[in-house]
Formats: structure tokens, sequence, C-alpha cells
């Protein structure tokens, strides 16, 4: 038995229309049944403020129900109240062990580059360091310190590995009864000891220049303020005084006028460098004192194999 005509017409009127190949489809909404709705402040208190005693949350809405007092920030939301684990200053008591092992670690990598590192010592006058005290931007010299020195090197086509640590000058400190920091700098200076330095003496003052620039210091006097050389002997031998803890302590000049000249950072380092050192096998506490050791190795071909040994060994 067949359909007749009006009926097949009228199946043909009422069917959906097929999906063309260049129509959009309409979104659809999913949810899922094991999800919880969340509180809604419209339907668990009224109006701005703690909720009236008289009023009382329904029994479905009890673990959702929140308070909000102005007066009183909420202790588990987004609350202005600072952190009270967090010091309101960092800095004051010098560098942490944290960032001496970090700092060590990165050393103990570097010295395997040694030909190619160089060692910068940046060092202002007295105009100059009295200026950064009064405007409170030491901490803008040195985080611009450390990219402008990046920003070179990558132009000059070098990896951007650079390192530095701050220090409170011994004599000058003592003259002036003011905390007067330097810096001591070692990054990638040249692809091998056979090709040329990337940067230069004039190029580097410049990186000393925009830093003050950017900190508030114009027109400084850069003649001697930064004194350049390759590292010849153990990298970890220009930056030992971090090792040992043997660096002048900042203690005596916080809560005085020269606080503003105490580091907030002690040290510093790029994130090419950084991405180096997190690699698995470099950051260890056993394999880093390997790494050095067997970077003062004068043979080559005993160092490969012993790199070799122990990079095996951290793969078993």
């Amino acid at each position: 038995m067949s359909l007749s005509a009006d009926l097949l017409a009228l199946g043909a009127m009422i069917a959906p229309e097929e999906a063309q190949w260049n129509d959009p489809e309409l979104p659809q909404a999913v949810l899922c049944p094991r999800l919880r709705t969340t509180y809604s402040p419209r339907v668990s208190w009224r109006g701005f403020g703690p909720r009236p005693e008289e009023q009382e949350t329904p029994p479905h809405l009890r673990a959702w129900a929140r308070l909000w007092d102005p007066a009183e920030p909420d202790p588990l939301g987004l609350s202005p109240a600072p952190n009270s684990e967090r010091p309101a200053r960092y800095g004051l008591k010098g560098m942490t062990g944290s960032g001496r092992r970090q700092v060590w670690r990165s050393l103990c990598l570097l010295e395997e580059k040694r030909e190619q590192l160089a060692f910068w010592t940046v060092t202002l006058g007295p105009a100059e360091i009295e200026q950064l005290r009064q405007l409170g931007t030491l901490p803008l010299f040195q985080d611009r310190l450390r990219q402008e020195l990046r920003r070179l090197l990558l132009l000059a086509g070098m990896s951007g590995e650079v390192i530095g640590v701050c220090e409170i000058h011994p004599r000058r400190s003592r003259s002036s009864g003011l905390p007067v920091p330097h810096w001591h700098i070692v990054f990638r200076g040249r692809r091998t000891r056979y090709h040329c330095w990337a940067l230069d003496r004039w190029q580097l003052d410049s990186v000393i220049g925009r830093a003050l620039a950017t900190a508030g210091v114009h027109n400084a006097d850069l003649r001697a303020a930064g004194r350049i050389e390759r590292v010849k002997a153990s990298v970890r031998g220009y930056l030992g005084a971090y090792m040992t803890k043997k660096h002048v302590d900042p203690a005596p000049f916080v809560g005085g006028e020269g606080e503003s000249l105490i580091p907030h950072q002690w040290w510093f380092w790029t994130g090419e460098l950084r991405a180096w050192v997190m690699q698995p096998g470099n950051n260890d506490p056993v394999a880093t004192p390997y790494f050095y050791y067997a970077a003062t190795i004068p043979n080559e071909r005993k160092l490969a194999q012993f790199r070799a040994w122990l990079l095996n060994l951290y793969d078993l």
C-alpha cells in the first residue's frame, strides 16, 4: 500500500532542511549534570552589605551563601588585606640561600664556556649614587641594566646568557656612611676563543647610560663606570665572595637614609641562562658539583667521557 501524492507532498514540506556545506553551525550549550551550580549573590543576599538577621538562607543555598561587608574583607575571596607572610621590603637581609645556590649552579655551567665569557664590573660615581638614593630608583636601574645588556647581545647574534650580582662596596661604604652598590656581571661575550667580542666598551657604557636614564639620572659621567675583562681563571673565583658569605652585611644601613640604596634583588639572570640551568640534571644538587669538577679537567677527551657517563647515569 503506497501513500497518496498529497501525503508525500506534505512530508516534503515539514521535513527539516538539510545542512549545507557552508552553513554555520548553531552553538549548543552542554551542561554536565555532575557540576554544581555556584552561588548567586542576588539570591543568597539582598542589597549591598551584610545579610539581615531576619533573612534565612534556603537549605539548598547554604553551602554557597557568602556575606560581603565592605568594611570587613572576605578572607576567602579577593581581599585587599596584605599577605602576612610576604615581607614589605625584599633585600634587607642580603642574598638568600636559594639565590646563592642558583648563582653557584649557573657559574658551574658557565665554566664550560670559560673562553667565551666576559666579566663586567659596573661602578657608579658619587653623584649618580646620590641621585639614585634621592629618587629611590635603584631597582629600575638594575632591571634596565639586565634588559639592555641582553638586548644588545641578542642583536649581536649571541645567546643572551647573563648573570649578575650586586655587592656593597666595603671601602666606599665606610667612607661615606651609606651603602654604595656596584655590580659584577658575567655574560657570554663571543662565540669561540677565535672570534671577536660581540660588544665593545662604548656599547657597554651606553647600557649604563640607558639604565641611568630609566632611573631618572641624566648627563652622567660614564668614563669610569664600567670595566670589562675576559675570564682568565675559574669564573667562580670572580664571584667567590657570595659563595662564602664574605660580602658586606646590609643590616647596619636598614632604617637609615641610605636604605634606598640597598638592592631589592641581590642577583639577576636572563631567561636564556635560567632555561639552561633548569634543564633536567643541570639544577641537581648532586650533578652540579660533578659538572664543575669535570670542567676543571684539562683533558677535553676526559671531560667529554665524564659528561657522557654522568648523563647516562641520570637516564637510568
